[in-house]
């Protein structure tokens, strides 16, 4: 049954703004840079340390019924006069939803969430208090735009994260059994066998530090091959483990194209079937942003929410509108 649960959370406050912003998505403002691994995440190799051949032609089918993803919008809204300086006011917009497929290309949405909500910094955050809307960043410094914007970005993403939550655990509540592939990770967030994470992007080199040479032979391998199965654990907190793998879906002309990251729980099926599934999902459309690392059922989580949020141009005519 098709559930859709809305949190109206603002931006319906007042504030006393002193000036309006160019329009920014906070987005697209700093693009990832590559990193090594962190030093709260350990590795252990569970397989000979080397790449794989799925297989040499595929032709076969998905087991994946259900799919997963989420979006987030962080804007620059106004600029607010604290003590004689001018502290950026951010919106944010979120939306999640699990689609489930009914036919090999049509999808029917099962469940979703939406927040929206005015991202404040501490310190202002404290004046207004108990207005319905806003959300505290954790930025205390006025002084440090920096901070400010970065916190804002960090907060924004915590709200999308926090939706996706309430939604696999209703799902994993009520589809018993069902297995969900989720667009992005799952470690820490979830330890069920049941929910696939799928990675797009590559700004931690996981391998490099430990394995510099499996590292080297991950950005060169061909199509429909996997890396070596290793973990990831969590060192600080409650320590968690997911199992993980890079998958190459289409042929390379650079080190990342086609180059997917899967992390999983003690899965339900072999890693080698996951990874054949993927390679079956790799059909996309055209216009799809990053195709030779999307997959198409993820792909219409996209399209299906960009239905539901309120599209950039018309929040643009909005902020513009103050």
């Amino acid at each position: 049954m098709l559930s859709s649960r809305v949190e109206k959370t603002g931006p319906a406050v007042s504030l006393v703004f002193i000036s309006p912003s160019d329009f920014l998505e906070l987005e697209q403002c700093e693009p990832p840079t590559a990193c090594n691994l962190p030093r709260n995440i350990a590795i252990q190799a569970r397989e000979i340390p080397t790449v794989y051949k799925v297989q040499d032609e595929y032709a076969g089918g998905s087991g994946f019924r259900y799919f997963m993803d989420g979006v987030q919008r962080t804007v620059l809204w106004q600029h607010y006069n604290f003590d004689g300086a001018q502290i950026p006011v951010f919106l944010h917009f979120s939306g999640a939803v699990i689609l489930e497929r009914v036919k090999a290309d049509r999808f029917v949405p099962v469940d979703s969430l939406y927040r929206s909500a005015v991202l404040l910094p501490t310190f202002l955050y404290e004046k207004y208090a108990g207005t319905e809307g806003l959300v505290d960043t954790g930025a205390e410094r006025y002084w440090d735009l920096g901070d400010i914007r970065a916190r804002a970005g960090a907060r924004s993403r915590d709200l999308r994260q926090g939706i996706e939550e309430e939604l696999l655990l209703h799902f994993l509540e009520t589809r018993e059994g069902a297995i969900l592939l989720k667009d992005g990770n799952i470690l820490g967030t979830t330890r069920s066998s049941l929910v696939i994470g799928l990675v797009k992007t590559h700004q931690t080199l996981y391998l490099q530090e430990g394995y510099p040479l499996l590292q080297q032979l991950i950005w060169g391998m061909g199509e429909f091959y996997r890396s070596m199965d290793f973990s990831l654990q969590l060192q600080d907190g409650p320590r968690q483990r997911v199992g993980t793998f890079y998958l190459r879906v289409h042929p390379p002309s650079h080190p990342e194209m086609g180059l997917l990251r899967v992390e999983y729980n003690p899965p339900s099926v072999p890693i080698d079937t996951l990874a054949s599934w993927l390679i079956a999902e790799r059909c996309i459309r055209a216009n799809s942003a990053r195709w030779d690392r999307q997959i198409y059922p993820i792909q219409a989580c996209e399209d299906y929410l960009r239905t539901q949020l309120p599209p950039l141009h018309h929040i643009q005519v909005i902020v513009r509108s103050f």
